[in-house]
């Protein structure tokens, strides 16, 4: 499900942090928050994995808060740095995408550090995020004990150290491509393994250090910046390129673009024991800054190929081999009640959407599916809800949206009812233009068979014009079709009349979610549900036999095993 955050009340929750709380948690694609565009005037904690959470305008969505290091505790101390951040990932496998998050409590030399984003969970991945503040502005590193007593009860699955100064060997990581971080004095610091791509480092007028690292001795990489542009507001060469926090830091800059507002001596020691080693490096550097002669005389001078041994799977892969620069494709399902997910309590009543994740994993496919199915829509209400606008804003290139409507779109009523002829092509080509707008793949399914029998057990087909409306579509476009129709009459015909209750929810009397009983001849149970996903993934990876005859066997060849362990693998 995609849930919608909107101050105004139109979504689903008015707060970013009210909906993080209400997250089940537990789930294998990533649940979808989507912020409305507004300014959240809220201090955030993500503790949950697998998030993604997506801004609708990067510069029009925007949190903010005014946490500081000079603020107040109970017993009257500073709340010090790492109690003031805005926004706090505590959760593993986070995504944070298009949106700005701003500290707005200062200038340092008034307030203290006032961190905008404190990245402590391990797989942390940041796309076009802003993060905008003056000092230490983000800070990659673990939790400390008075940072879980000040969150709880939000802790999270993140590292926790008793002293992040003299960090010892961490193991998380972050991924930011694309981001625009900005600040003063050491307003990127910490001692995770980082990995910052087509970012833009933007120095405020105070002029300061980009960078602040403080990497435990053993550990191999620290901060690297890879195709970065470094610029600012301050005065030419008041810029510096960072200063080791800690003695063993290691802070790279590979193929970067470095502006007059750097400073020719690069790098900074910090004081007369935390110095500048050649565990601080550049290779390749780029623009105004790209004469290297007046660098500090320890930090490195890297050859191409020392720079060639520095890759995202090399400084990020770690024991699982983490690749975030290659992102795990969506498939996002728009379609009605036979594709819809259930509750346990409408069991068995099952849509096939349901069941295509499991289906994915058994295919060995490395994807996310994201069923926004809803039932009763039709392709009309569906857009009229603005259900596919949400889902456009989370498409991003690679990924899928499939579309599969027809049962609604027949019934006669305003709000849902098409013309197979004239609106409903027209609808599904606001499907297609979406995802090419987003250079996602569209794919056209056709509506599964109903179940019902001339007298001869003959099966018939329901649909009316609807289907023959999709093909028609997907060869004028050019796009995918999975023709499930054809495929599902095949299916349902061969098994027969009686054979075929076990595809759609047939129960009898007794259930205990049926007390009374149930022959629908629309909606399918979870056996028929997890057969028809398997039909639509032969089909669409081009496994499927090509004869609808064939239909059975193409299932058994590659899918019946598991369907026969449904109960354990599926449900």
């Amino acid at each position: 499900m995609i849930y919608i955050i909107a101050k105004d009340g139109s979504g689903d929750f008015t707060s970013i942090q009210q909906a993080v709380d209400a997250l089940p948690g537990g789930g294998q694609a990533p649940a979808i928050l989507l912020v409305r565009m507004d300014e959240y005037q809220e201090r955030v904690v993500v503790d949950k994995d697998n998030v993604r959470i997506v801004g609708e305008a990067r510069d029009r969505t925007v949190i903010t808060a005014k946490g500081c290091a000079v603020d107040k505790n109970p017993d009257g101390s500073d709340r010090g740095t790492f109690l003031s951040a805005t926004f706090m990932v505590t959760g593993r496998n986070v995504e944070v995408e298009n949106l700005t998050i701003r500290n707005d409590a200062g200038d340092g030399r008034e307030v203290g550090q006032a961190v905008a984003v404190y990245a402590a969970g391990d797989r942390g991945v940041w796309r076009n995020v802003r993060m905008i503040a003056h000092q230490d502005t983000l800070f990659c590193g673990p939790l400390m004990p008075k940072v879980v007593s000040f969150i709880a009860p939000r802790r999270g699955s993140a590292e926790c150290v008793e002293s992040v100064g003299d960090s010892p060997l961490t193991f998380s990581r972050q991924y930011f491509e694309d981001c625009f971080i900005q600040g003063d004095v050491d307003f990127i610091f910490g001692p995770y393994r980082c990995w910052f791509e087509r970012c833009t480092l933007f120095m405020n007028a105070r002029g300061g250090l980009y960078t602040a690292a403080n990497t435990p001795e053993v550990q191999p990489y620290g901060l690297v910046f890879h195709n970065c542009r470094l610029t600012g507001e301050c005065e030419e060469g008041q810029a510096f390129l960072g200063r080791p926090w800690r003695r063993f830091s290691r802070t790279v800059f590979l193929n970067c673009d470095m502006d007059a507002h750097v400073s020719p001596q690069g790098f900074a020691d910090w004081d007369e024991v935390k110095v500048v080693t050649e565990r601080y490096a550049e290779y390749a550097t780029s623009g105004v800054r790209a004469d290297q002669t007046s660098r500090h005389p320890k930090q490195k001078r890297m050859s191409a190929e020392e720079a060639a041994q520095y890759s995202v799977a090399e400084v990020l892969g770690g024991y699982d081999h983490w690749q975030p620069d290659r992102r795990t494709p969506t498939w996002f399902m728009c379609g009605d009640s036979t594709m819809a997910d259930y509750p346990a309590d409408r069991a068995p009543m099952t849509g096939w959407g349901q069941k295509l994740q499991a289906m994915a994993n058994a295919a060995g496919l490395q994807v996310f599916v994201e069923n926004c199915a809803v039932n009763g829509r039709s392709s009309k209400s569906f857009v009229a809800e603005k259900r596919l606008n949400f889902i456009e804003l989370c498409l991003r290139k690679g990924d899928k949206l499939i579309v599969s409507f027809s049962h609604n779109d027949e019934k006669p009523d305003r709000e849902r009812g098409t013309d197979a002829r004239v609106t409903f092509p027209e609808y599904l080509g606001m499907y297609i233009d979406a995802a090419r707008r987003q250079g996602a793949e569209i794919v056209l399914v056709t509506p599964v068979a109903r179940r019902r029998f001339d007298a001869e057990g003959r099966l018939q087909p329901t649909h009316g014009a609807y289907p023959d409306a999709l093909r028609a579509v997907a060869d004028y476009r050019g796009v995918r079709l999975v023709d499930l129709e054809k495929a599902t009459m095949a299916l349902v015909q061969q098994a027969g009349p009686e054979g075929s209750k076990q595809i759609f929810c047939h129960v009898p009397a007794g259930d205990p979610h049926y007390p009374e009983g149930l022959e629908d001849n629309s909606h399918l149970q979870a056996r028929g549900a997890a057969r028809i996903a398997a039909l639509f993934l032969t089909r669409l990876l081009g496994r499927g036999p090509e004869k609808e005859a064939d239909i059975e066997a193409g299932v058994a060849e590659d899918f019946t095993d598991l369907i026969a362990r449904e109960d354990h693998v599926l449900c």
